[in-house]
């Protein structure tokens, strides 16, 4: 059993870099040319608006608060991130910045629901992975971490950071500190059989770990 867990933590690790390393990655790296913007709706100046942006891959579009031409207060903003695929932010901005609560999903399968400062991830969120056909509401915050691979927990300049929990595909789960995306400081982890293995941990590397009965 000592074996097959320490092999699992092993496999689990890699796993975990894999998607700290798609975490700090929110944006699919097509080039996109703006071609034309226009307020097609409201004040997008000062008041609430609606702009739409032309690109060379789609329309973007932006619908909420407005200060001096920058986004402010509450908006969603919608980007196209491919021909096909569509992007949004929809939450609370501070001239032009995600800043606040806000929801983002890449158009792709990477959702993240929780705090920002200053464009990046501060604060306490839920960053989840392989959400397929995402629309707004679909699934709670609650029935996500759950139910998908993710990390929720505290971040710091769009890093995992503090307490936070990790959940992998097959249900397992590391409870415990992190630092800079590594797992550091006491942790346990929690095993799909049902065992239990506290550990310690320095930026990324095991010093110790004991195995529990749960």
């Amino acid at each position: 059993m000592k074996i097959r867990d320490t092999l699992l933590a092993l496999l689990a690790s890699i796993a975990l870099a894999h998607g700290a390393s798609a975490a700090q990655s929110s944006k699919d790296p097509v080039e996109v040319k703006e071609l034309s913007r226009a307020c097609i709706f409201g004040d997008c100046v000062n008041g609430y608006g609606t702009l739409e942006m032309k690109t060379t891959i789609g329309t973007n579009s932006y619908r909420g608060n407005f200060k001096e031409g920058k986004y402010n207060g509450f908006g969603k903003l919608t980007e196209m991130v491919s021909s096909t695929e569509r992007a949004y932010y929809d939450g609370n901005w501070d001239m032009g910045v995600r800043s606040g609560r806000g929801t983002y999903f890449n158009g792709k399968d990477k959702l993240y629901i929780g705090l920002w400062k200053n464009d990046k991830r501060e604060g306490r969120g839920s960053y989840f992975f392989g959400v397929k056909d995402w629309t707004e509401n679909k699934y709670s915050e609650h029935w996500l971490a759950d139910n998908v691979e993710n990390y929720t927990g505290e971040f710091v300049n769009d890093l995992y950071q503090g307490r936070g929990t990790y959940r992998w595909p097959d249900g397992q789960k590391y409870v415990g500190e992190f630092f800079a995306n590594d797992k550091h400081g006491p942790g346990t982890f929690i095993y799909s059989t049902g065992s239990i293995r506290e550990q310690t941990w320095e930026f990324g590397k095991l010093l110790d770990g004991r195995n529990q009965n749960k």
